[in-house]
Protein backbone atom coordinates (compact mmCIF):
# COMPACT_ATOMS: atom_id res chain seq x y z
CA UNK A 1 0.00 0.00 0.00
CA UNK A 2 0.64 3.05 -0.64
CA UNK A 3 1.81 6.16 2.12
CA UNK A 4 -0.88 8.08 2.72
CA UNK A 5 1.08 11.02 2.43
CA UNK A 6 2.80 10.61 -0.89
CA UNK A 7 1.74 12.42 -3.74
CA UNK A 8 1.84 11.25 -7.33
CA UNK A 9 2.30 13.47 -10.68
CA UNK A 10 0.94 12.02 -13.66
CA UNK A 11 2.79 11.38 -16.75
CA UNK A 12 6.18 11.32 -15.35
CA UNK A 13 6.21 8.32 -13.23
CA UNK A 14 9.03 5.76 -12.70
CA UNK A 15 6.27 3.29 -12.75
CA UNK A 16 5.95 3.13 -16.88
CA UNK A 17 8.73 0.64 -17.93
CA UNK A 18 8.96 1.80 -21.79
CA UNK A 19 8.81 4.93 -23.66
CA UNK A 20 6.19 4.64 -26.46
CA UNK A 21 6.23 6.73 -29.39
CA UNK A 22 3.55 9.83 -29.31
CA UNK A 23 2.10 8.51 -32.43
CA UNK A 24 1.25 5.04 -30.85
CA UNK A 25 0.14 6.62 -27.94
CA UNK A 26 -2.10 8.75 -29.77
CA UNK A 27 -4.03 5.47 -31.16
CA UNK A 28 -4.51 3.94 -27.97
CA UNK A 29 -5.88 6.74 -26.21
CA UNK A 30 -8.53 6.64 -29.46
CA UNK A 31 -8.92 3.20 -29.01
CA UNK A 32 -9.27 3.15 -25.15
CA UNK A 33 -12.10 5.47 -25.54
CA UNK A 34 -14.12 3.68 -28.04
CA UNK A 35 -12.96 0.18 -26.75
CA UNK A 36 -11.76 0.45 -22.63
CA UNK A 37 -12.57 1.17 -19.27
CA UNK A 38 -11.85 1.53 -16.11
CA UNK A 39 -12.95 -0.83 -13.97
CA UNK A 40 -13.85 -0.88 -10.22
CA UNK A 41 -14.84 -4.52 -8.44
CA UNK A 42 -16.98 -4.74 -5.40
CA UNK A 43 -13.98 -5.75 -3.36
CA UNK A 44 -11.89 -2.64 -4.36
CA UNK A 45 -9.93 -4.11 -7.25
CA UNK A 46 -9.41 -1.36 -9.71
CA UNK A 47 -7.69 -2.00 -13.51
CA UNK A 48 -7.93 -1.27 -16.85
CA UNK A 49 -9.30 -3.70 -19.44
CA UNK A 50 -9.85 -3.15 -23.63
CA UNK A 51 -11.51 -5.78 -24.94
CA UNK A 52 -11.54 -7.26 -28.63
CA UNK A 53 -13.10 -10.36 -30.57
CA UNK A 54 -10.45 -13.32 -30.33
CA UNK A 55 -10.13 -13.42 -33.52
CA UNK A 56 -8.82 -9.80 -33.86
CA UNK A 57 -6.69 -10.56 -30.35
CA UNK A 58 -2.87 -9.83 -32.44
CA UNK A 59 -3.83 -5.82 -31.48
CA UNK A 60 -3.98 -6.95 -27.68
CA UNK A 61 -0.43 -8.60 -27.98
CA UNK A 62 0.95 -5.52 -29.85
CA UNK A 63 -0.38 -3.38 -26.72
CA UNK A 64 0.91 -5.69 -24.55
CA UNK A 65 4.55 -6.07 -25.90
CA UNK A 66 4.50 -1.87 -26.62
CA UNK A 67 3.81 -0.98 -22.89
CA UNK A 68 5.75 -3.81 -21.68
CA UNK A 69 3.05 -4.68 -19.11
CA UNK A 70 -0.95 -6.42 -18.44
CA UNK A 71 -2.16 -9.68 -19.41
CA UNK A 72 -3.88 -11.00 -22.52
CA UNK A 73 -6.77 -13.83 -21.67
CA UNK A 74 -9.31 -15.13 -23.82
CA UNK A 75 -12.84 -16.38 -23.45
CA UNK A 76 -13.58 -19.54 -25.44
CA UNK A 77 -17.62 -19.07 -24.81
CA UNK A 78 -18.27 -15.47 -25.36
CA UNK A 79 -14.95 -15.24 -28.42
CA UNK A 80 -13.63 -12.70 -26.74
CA UNK A 81 -10.27 -11.49 -25.71
CA UNK A 82 -8.88 -8.88 -23.31
CA UNK A 83 -5.87 -7.13 -22.40
CA UNK A 84 -5.86 -6.73 -18.51
CA UNK A 85 -3.86 -4.31 -15.55
CA UNK A 86 -5.28 -5.16 -12.29
CA UNK A 87 -3.56 -6.71 -9.00
CA UNK A 88 -1.31 -4.13 -7.81
CA UNK A 89 -0.46 -0.43 -6.77
CA UNK A 90 2.10 -0.72 -9.37
CA UNK A 91 0.11 -1.25 -12.29
CA UNK A 92 -2.58 1.28 -10.78
CA UNK A 93 0.19 4.41 -11.87
CA UNK A 94 0.44 2.64 -15.09
CA UNK A 95 -2.83 2.86 -16.46
CA UNK A 96 -2.86 6.19 -15.13
CA UNK A 97 -0.02 7.06 -17.08
CA UNK A 98 -1.35 5.88 -20.40
CA UNK A 99 -3.98 8.99 -20.87
CA UNK A 100 -1.37 11.20 -18.92
CA UNK A 101 -4.27 11.92 -16.20
CA UNK A 102 -7.54 12.09 -18.38
CA UNK A 103 -6.06 15.29 -20.23
CA UNK A 104 -5.72 13.55 -23.98
CA UNK A 105 -9.42 11.95 -23.45
CA UNK A 106 -12.01 13.64 -25.61
CA UNK A 107 -15.35 11.58 -24.70
CA UNK A 108 -17.07 12.92 -21.75
CA UNK A 109 -17.83 9.37 -20.45
CA UNK A 110 -14.72 8.15 -20.21
CA UNK A 111 -13.66 11.83 -18.24
CA UNK A 112 -16.23 10.69 -15.72
CA UNK A 113 -15.17 7.33 -15.58
CA UNK A 114 -11.83 7.83 -14.87
CA UNK A 115 -12.21 10.67 -13.01
CA UNK A 116 -14.37 8.27 -10.88
CA UNK A 117 -11.67 5.69 -10.63
CA UNK A 118 -9.16 8.20 -9.69
CA UNK A 119 -11.02 9.03 -6.82
CA UNK A 120 -11.54 5.41 -5.74
CA UNK A 121 -7.85 5.31 -6.53
CA UNK A 122 -6.62 7.90 -3.69
CA UNK A 123 -8.96 6.18 -1.33
CA UNK A 124 -7.75 3.01 -1.68
CA UNK A 125 -3.80 3.62 -1.90
CA UNK A 126 -3.91 6.81 0.16
CA UNK A 127 -1.94 8.64 -2.30
CA UNK A 128 -3.04 11.93 -3.55
CA UNK A 129 -2.72 12.47 -7.30
CA UNK A 130 -1.57 16.09 -8.92
CA UNK A 131 -4.00 16.05 -11.25
CA UNK A 132 -3.20 18.74 -13.71
CA UNK A 133 -5.18 20.27 -16.82
CA UNK A 134 -8.06 17.62 -16.53
CA UNK A 135 -10.80 18.75 -19.33
CA UNK A 136 -14.31 18.35 -18.43
CA UNK A 137 -15.48 19.26 -22.08
CA UNK A 138 -14.30 18.85 -25.54
CA UNK A 139 -13.34 22.30 -26.34
CA UNK A 140 -9.49 21.58 -25.32
CA UNK A 141 -8.61 18.08 -27.11
CA UNK A 142 -10.39 18.20 -31.01
CA UNK A 143 -10.05 15.32 -33.05
CA UNK A 144 -7.40 15.77 -35.65
CA UNK A 145 -5.44 14.90 -39.12
CA UNK A 146 -1.98 15.61 -37.25
CA UNK A 147 -2.11 13.08 -34.67
CA UNK A 148 -3.37 9.10 -34.42
CA UNK A 149 -6.57 9.26 -32.33
CA UNK A 150 -8.92 9.17 -34.99
CA UNK A 151 -6.98 5.99 -36.25
CA UNK A 152 -7.18 4.70 -32.67
CA UNK A 153 -11.23 5.59 -32.28
CA UNK A 154 -12.04 4.20 -35.79
CA UNK A 155 -10.30 1.21 -34.84
CA UNK A 156 -12.71 0.69 -31.95
CA UNK A 157 -15.54 2.56 -33.65
CA UNK A 158 -15.02 2.39 -37.70
CA UNK A 159 -16.42 0.72 -39.87
CA UNK A 160 -16.26 0.32 -43.93
CA UNK A 161 -19.04 -1.10 -46.08
CA UNK A 162 -20.23 -0.76 -49.98
CA UNK A 163 -23.41 -1.27 -51.51
CA UNK A 164 -25.31 -1.36 -55.00
CA UNK A 165 -28.02 1.80 -55.17
CA UNK A 166 -30.53 -0.70 -57.76
CA UNK A 167 -32.49 2.60 -58.70
CA UNK A 168 -29.05 4.21 -60.06
CA UNK A 169 -27.39 0.72 -60.72
CA UNK A 170 -24.66 2.47 -58.74
CA UNK A 171 -21.47 0.71 -56.18
CA UNK A 172 -21.76 2.97 -52.98
CA UNK A 173 -18.91 3.52 -50.48
CA UNK A 174 -20.14 4.29 -46.67
CA UNK A 175 -17.45 4.90 -43.97
CA UNK A 176 -19.22 4.72 -40.71
CA UNK A 177 -18.47 5.64 -36.95
CA UNK A 178 -20.80 4.78 -34.04
CA UNK A 179 -21.14 6.22 -30.80
CA UNK A 180 -23.87 7.17 -27.84
CA UNK A 181 -21.83 10.87 -27.36
CA UNK A 182 -23.14 12.95 -30.36
CA UNK A 183 -20.88 15.49 -29.52
CA UNK A 184 -17.65 13.89 -30.57
CA UNK A 185 -19.14 12.72 -34.03
CA UNK A 186 -20.02 16.10 -34.51
CA UNK A 187 -16.54 17.31 -34.06
CA UNK A 188 -15.46 14.15 -36.43
CA UNK A 189 -18.28 15.83 -38.89
CA UNK A 190 -16.55 18.87 -38.65
CA UNK A 191 -13.26 17.38 -39.21
CA UNK A 192 -14.00 16.17 -42.94
CA UNK A 193 -15.85 19.83 -43.57
CA UNK A 194 -19.58 17.72 -43.94
CA UNK A 195 -22.45 20.40 -43.57
CA UNK A 196 -24.96 17.92 -44.71
CA UNK A 197 -27.91 17.93 -41.74
CA UNK A 198 -28.75 13.99 -42.34
CA UNK A 199 -24.97 13.05 -41.71
CA UNK A 200 -25.30 11.66 -38.22
CA UNK A 201 -28.88 9.63 -37.77
CA UNK A 202 -30.12 8.31 -34.32
CA UNK A 203 -29.90 4.21 -34.17
CA UNK A 204 -31.69 3.22 -31.32
CA UNK A 205 -29.26 4.16 -28.36
CA UNK A 206 -26.68 5.46 -30.66
CA UNK A 207 -25.53 7.68 -33.12
CA UNK A 208 -24.26 7.02 -36.34
CA UNK A 209 -21.89 8.93 -38.28
CA UNK A 210 -22.23 7.96 -42.19
CA UNK A 211 -19.32 9.53 -45.02
CA UNK A 212 -20.39 9.09 -48.57
CA UNK A 213 -18.84 11.90 -50.87
CA UNK A 214 -15.74 11.64 -52.78
CA UNK A 215 -13.66 14.49 -51.32
CA UNK A 216 -14.55 12.75 -47.46
CA UNK A 217 -13.51 9.61 -48.61
CA UNK A 218 -10.84 11.26 -50.04
CA UNK A 219 -9.48 12.45 -46.96
CA UNK A 220 -10.23 9.29 -44.73
CA UNK A 221 -8.02 7.75 -46.95
CA UNK A 222 -5.19 10.15 -46.81
CA UNK A 223 -5.10 10.49 -43.14
CA UNK A 224 -5.29 6.34 -42.91
CA UNK A 225 -2.25 5.79 -45.28
CA UNK A 226 -0.32 8.55 -42.95
CA UNK A 227 -2.07 6.77 -39.23
CA UNK A 228 -2.46 2.99 -40.35
CA UNK A 229 -5.14 1.23 -38.50
CA UNK A 230 -3.79 -1.91 -36.32
CA UNK A 231 -7.12 -4.47 -35.52
CA UNK A 232 -8.27 -5.99 -38.68
CA UNK A 233 -10.08 -3.33 -39.92
CA UNK A 234 -7.17 -2.61 -42.06
CA UNK A 235 -7.87 -4.77 -44.25
CA UNK A 236 -11.25 -3.67 -44.96
CA UNK A 237 -10.03 -0.58 -45.13
CA UNK A 238 -7.19 -1.51 -47.92
CA UNK A 239 -10.42 -3.19 -50.15
CA UNK A 240 -12.60 0.04 -49.49
CA UNK A 241 -9.67 2.05 -50.90
CA UNK A 242 -9.61 -0.17 -53.61
CA UNK A 243 -13.20 0.14 -54.33
CA UNK A 244 -13.09 3.99 -54.12
CA UNK A 245 -10.23 3.75 -56.61
CA UNK A 246 -12.05 1.06 -59.30
CA UNK A 247 -15.38 3.62 -58.99
CA UNK A 248 -13.40 5.84 -61.33
CA UNK A 249 -13.14 2.81 -64.11
CA UNK A 250 -16.62 1.62 -63.45
CA UNK A 251 -17.58 1.01 -66.83
CA UNK A 252 -14.38 -0.53 -67.91
CA UNK A 253 -15.09 -4.18 -68.71
CA UNK A 254 -14.68 -6.78 -65.47
CA UNK A 255 -14.25 -3.66 -62.99
CA UNK A 256 -17.95 -4.17 -61.58
CA UNK A 257 -17.47 -7.25 -60.61
CA UNK A 258 -14.50 -6.88 -59.09
CA UNK A 259 -16.16 -4.42 -57.06
CA UNK A 260 -19.15 -6.74 -56.43
CA UNK A 261 -16.33 -9.35 -54.91
CA UNK A 262 -14.71 -6.75 -52.54
CA UNK A 263 -17.79 -5.61 -51.97
CA UNK A 264 -19.05 -9.04 -50.53
CA UNK A 265 -15.58 -9.91 -49.09
CA UNK A 266 -15.99 -6.39 -47.08
CA UNK A 267 -19.51 -6.92 -45.63
CA UNK A 268 -19.11 -10.09 -44.40
CA UNK A 269 -16.07 -9.10 -42.28
CA UNK A 270 -18.22 -5.84 -41.15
Amino acid sequence: MLRSNKQRKIGGSSETTREITRNFKDWLVGFIEGDGTWFIRSNNTLGFELAQKTSDSQVLYEIKKTLGFGKVSHNSVSELSRFVIASNSESYWKVVNLVECGTELRLKKRQTQFNNWLDRLETITGSKIVRQNIITSLERKQPSWEDSWLSGFIDAEGCFRISFDKRVNQYRLFFQVTQDEQEILIKIKELFGLTHKGQIRKDRTTYVLAVTGKKARELIIKYLLKHPLKTKKRIAFQKWEECHGLLEREDVPGVQEKIKRLKESINKSS
